[in-house]
């Protein structure tokens, strides 16, 4: 067994199984063209070795790392003219071992791992590689953030690179936020110790998303980034205020701002719940940012990574097209990598969310194969506090499998604490329990932590939907009217709020919502898809379900 250290690049045709399955004899002869006329060509120019061919890829070794990436470049810009195909290819540099028939070792792993992060036609590299390059070829290559790896213990960092037809449309690298020191008041060294807390516990929980880089402006001064986060806490009376400034720093313009407030007798109750807060608006805040950085980009020169950031940034617009936009996009990242885990959760996620819009079950053939999915996303990503959330979902949604999904919850919350939707998980578990009074608790939680979120009109039909089951009808038709009037052209609110209304005992108020709900057209939304409820509510999920099925103008099968 020979054991040596070497600059490893792993190249895939990007659709190579949808080709072959369309016309086999005419992708074997372009992959041979491929390699025999531009591949074995450039690889041998740059004084590089193919160790191995995989019938859709190559193992390709390389004597350096400048010698690498260039070779990389000019191979896929070479491609951009000479070739329909398209490479992803990923670098790395690791250890190879060769027991004279074959080759393997991490390096080779994790290069391919790097791989199926790369952009079509375009070019991935680990930290362990950029670090030994230098001059322009290393300013060619973008900072792509944080990338948890299959197999891989830590999180990596990767750098990016596209062709010259792509960088055209490039943003020029991954959102980036510099989280500077929190200015704070009294200037004491009990206020002084809560600053510093609340600073070092805001970087490590926005470090856990990936597709963002967080850079800790407090330890040392950060020359470039997409936004700077400036707080401040005050702290008086029994009561504490942080306040963020999200700051686009190329323009110097706050693009987003909030604070959050909080009795400060229990100090760890303060700091557990502001951040929370935080964290969520935060998120929702990079999510929709990222999406439109990506918006020139080509989708067929997209990474998976850029293809899920393009879908969420979908998702948070509540459209049901925009859903069913965000599911393409998933479908296709799929197909990319059919172990991408957050991208099967993803996709999940709104396959469940569409069906419920339509007050549909998951036809038993889509069900399985989600129920695949999201076995092996968790397999794949067994540190995403998202993926056990989506499997958790589904299996309340479309399995009532309670047990299972809080076994789902528990994992997401060990992960991560502070993921504000588990919340609604809770309430959906609690709904199928019949614990009506707690999943209205758990609604109104997310209502007071997530006052930012678009899908709070969403979370006050929950809530209502809940309150209604507990026999709480004044409560549910004021938490219905607000939802309505957030989202006025929806059917299924309007609904809710009449159905309250009558079982309230105001009949007069209750015809007027019911008219209401008449009069606006029978489509599906995904705020006011169907909640999770169990059988002894089956005559209430009917009642919401009128108002996707009966035509304009009726909402049959209800009496007032």
């Amino acid at each position: 067994m020979e054991s040596r250290l070497a600059v490893l690049m792993f190249a895939d045709i990007v659709g190579y199984t949808a080709m072959m399955e369309s016309d086999q004899a005419a992708t074997i002869e372009a992959v041979r063209k491929l390699h025999a006329d531009l591949l074995e060509p450039l690889v041998n120019a740059h004084e590089g070795t193919i160790l191995k061919r995989l019938g859709d890829g190559w193992i390709i070794s390389f004597g350096s790392v400048a010698s690498c990436v260039e070779g990389a470049m000019e191979i896929q810009s070479a491609l951009q003219t000479a070739s329909a195909l398209k490479l992803r290819i990923g670098a790395h540099i690791g250890e190879v071992v060769s027991d004279g028939d074959d080759i393997y070792g991490s390096g080779l792993n994790i290069a391919q791992r790097i791989e199926a992060e790369a952009p079509p036609g375009g070019l991935m590299v680990s930290e362990d590689l950029f670090r030994q390059l230098s001059g322009p070829v290393a300013s060619e290559l973008k900072d792509a953030g944080i990338f948890r790896l299959k197999n891989i213990a830590q999180p990596v960092r990767l750098y990016q690179w596209r062709a010259s037809r792509q960088r055209g449309n490039d943003p020029g690298g991954i959102t980036s936020i510099a989280v500077g020191a929190i200015e704070y008041a009294p200037l004491d060294a009990e206020t002084a110790a809560l600053a510093g807390d609340l600073h070092d516990q805001l970087v490590i929980r926005m470090s856990r998303r990936v597709g963002v880089v967080i850079l800790d402006a407090a330890a040392m001064p950060v020359e470039d980034a997409t936004y700077d986060l400036r707080s401040r806490l005050r702290v008086a009376g029994g009561k504490g205020r942080l306040s963020l400034t999200l700051v686009l720093r190329s323009e110097g313009r706050p693009v987003w701002s909030e604070s959050y407030d909080r009795e400060t007798d229990d100090i760890f109750d303060f700091c557990d719940v502001v951040l929370e807060r935080a964290e969520a608006d935060l998120r929702i805040q990079t999510n929709a940012f990222d999406g439109d950085r990506l918006a020139h980009i080509p989708e067929e020169d997209l990474s998976i990574s850029e293809l899920r950031a393009r879908a969420a940034n979908a998702f948070y617009r509540l459209t049901y097209d925009d859903w069913s936009e965000g599911l393409r996009l998933m479908k296709r990242a799929k197909r990319m990598n059919p172990k991408d885990g957050v991208a099967l959760a993803m996709r999940a996620e709104a396959e469940i969310m569409l069906s419920a819009a339509r007050y549909e079950p998951l036809p038993d053939e889509l069900r399985d194969t989600l129920e695949t999915d999201l076995d092996t996303a968790v397999e794949q990503s067994p540190s995403s506090d998202y993926v056990f959330w989506a499997r958790g979902y589904f299996r309340i949604n479309c399995l009532q499998d309670a047990e299972g999904a809080r076994a789902d919850l528990q994992r997401s919350r060990d992960l991560n604490p502070a993921y504000a939707e588990n919340h609604e998980l809770d309430g959906h578990i609690l709904m199928t329990e019949e614990d009506f009074a707690g999943a209205a608790d758990r609604f109104g939680l997310l209502l007071q932590r997530q006052v930012h979120n678009p899908m709070i009109p969403y979370r006050r039909f929950l809530r209502a939907a809940a309150l209604y089951c507990a026999g709480r009808y004044d409560m549910a038709a004021s938490e219905a009217r607000m939802a309505a009037d957030t989202r006025p052209k929806e059917r299924a609110m309007h609904l809710m709020h009449a159905l309250a209304l009558r079982e309230a005992g105001d009949q007069g108020a209750a015809k007027t919502a019911f008219a209401r709900a008449a009069s606006l057209d029978p489509t599906p939304n995904v705020c006011s898809r169907c909640p999770v409820l169990p059988p002894s509510q089956d005559r209430f999920r009917n009642s919401l379900a009128a108002a996707i099925r009966s035509p304009q103008g009726r909402l049959e099968g209800i009496e007032l």
